[in-house]
């Protein structure tokens, strides 16, 4: 289980932080078991309530509805274009999933890295979501993605095409319906006027975008809270970051409380704690907000959480 430098070091190595100070604290996330043999509800209960007792600060998902062997469309962020979870696994519906944990813990937010939100009804995940945020007590955090697999949208009946478009007015039916007294959006593809949808969420949902294209920087700078990395992007971060920033300057937004995360940027197992450790210490150096760290699912989850906690945990959250 000994890759994660092999894998990591090559895009780790010698980059400069993108932001002024070294002395930054780092939330550190952990990704719940949600595909195959290891996403039984005793054991995502089991990791759950773990992160949660070790002082870890969040649990993570992603999305996929449905799978299949031949993709047609390419995976974006793998050198052989396919996609890393085989097509017959058990994988969870994200926000489901999400809810479950919630039941078994108190503190730690709860987060996707990412929703495929084009292909998803706003209306309908904005009740979704702000169910769960409701039952959660506010831990919820949005991240969201614009998608790459046309074939997915194609069995769920959504249209691929111009869903850039969509997903703008999705971000803003999510921000009308959860903040506004009484629905007032009207687009090109919804339209929320005089409709209420209650609950709203207990606190001010923070919503991060994934993707490196320039269409999709700009658009978290215009919509979003932050902006949510993949180690593909550490090669183009500071340009990224910057473009993130100075779209929501241009729009009037205050740049300066935005949050950078990364995702999937470290594997936790017996063998690789302090590989780990090393490789988390320098997202923080270059100012990331939060680091969201795989389990391996051969790892014995509870002793490794415990172990990486004692070791190192405190050092990344603190300043």
């Amino acid at each position: 289980m000994r890759r994660t430098r092999d894998r990591l070091g090559h895009i780790c190595r010698g980059y400069r932080p993108p932001r002024d100070s070294w002395e930054v604290s780092m939330k550190v996330g952990i990704y719940l078991p949600q595909v195959g043999g290891v996403a039984s509800p005793e054991n995502i209960k089991r990791v759950a309530t773990a992160v949660e007792a070790n002082g870890y600060d969040s649990l993570w998902t992603f999305d996929h509805v449905v799978l299949r062997p031949d993709q047609g469309s390419d995976y974006p962020y793998s050198e052989d274009g396919r996609f890393l979870v085989p097509a017959e696994a058990p994988f969870l519906e994200p926000l489901t999933l999400m809810t479950f944990a919630a039941a078994v813990t108190e503190r730690v937010e709860l987060g996707t890295a990412v929703l495929v939100a084009p292909m998803r009804a706003p209306v309908l995940h904005a009740k979704l979501m702000a169910t769960l945020d409701h039952l959660a007590g506010g831990r919820l955090i949005l991240g969201a993605g614009v998608g790459w697999w046309k074939e997915e949208f194609e069995a769920l009946s959504m249209p691929f095409d111009r869903r850039g478009a969509r997903m703008d007015e999705y971000l803003q039916v999510l921000r009308d319906l959860w903040e506004n007294e009484i629905g007032s959006f009207e687009g090109e593809f919804y339209n929320t006027k005089g409709w209420y949808c209650r609950p709203q969420p207990p606190r001010r949902v923070p919503i991060l975008l994934g993707g490196n294209n320039p269409r999709q920087l700009r658009r978290a700078g215009r919509f979003a809270d932050g902006y949510l990395a993949n180690p593909a992007m550490l090669d183009t971060l500071d340009e990224d970051w910057a473009l993130v920033k100075s779209e929501a300057e241009s729009h009037g937004r205050d740049s300066s409380g935005m949050q950078l995360m990364i995702n999937r940027i470290t594997v936790l197992a017996e063998d690789t704690i302090d590989e780990a450790a090393e490789t988390l210490n320098e997202m923080k150096s270059r100012g990331f907000d939060q680091a969201i760290a795989n389990l391996h699912p051969a790892a014995d989850a509870e002793a490794v959480l415990a172990e990486f906690a004692g070791k190192h945990l405190q050092g990344l959250q603190s300043g």
